[in-house]
């Protein structure tokens, strides 16, 4: 998979799984045990998507990667 273009830098590959799970609606909780990774990698994750896309809550950064076809 190449990385995503966002308005404030691109999002690496493990972000745009996090950004996929998040446009699913699932809690950190949950895309951590989808990942295989912990909760605060989670947690690290979104605010890396969060500040690349521009936005300031998960529902903006799921709204705007449907929106502009990032996901």
């Amino acid at each position: 998979r190449r990385p995503s273009h966002a308005p404030h830098g691109p999002l690496t590959a493990r972000e745009m799984d996090v950004l996929r799970l998040i446009v699913d609606g699932k809690p950190d909780r949950e895309i951590a045990e989808t990942l295989y990774i912990s909760p605060r990698t989670v947690h690290r994750h979104v605010t890396g998507i969060l500040n690349k896309l521009g936005v300031n809550s998960r529902t903006a950064a799921a709204t705007l990667a449907v929106r502009e076809g990032i996901v």
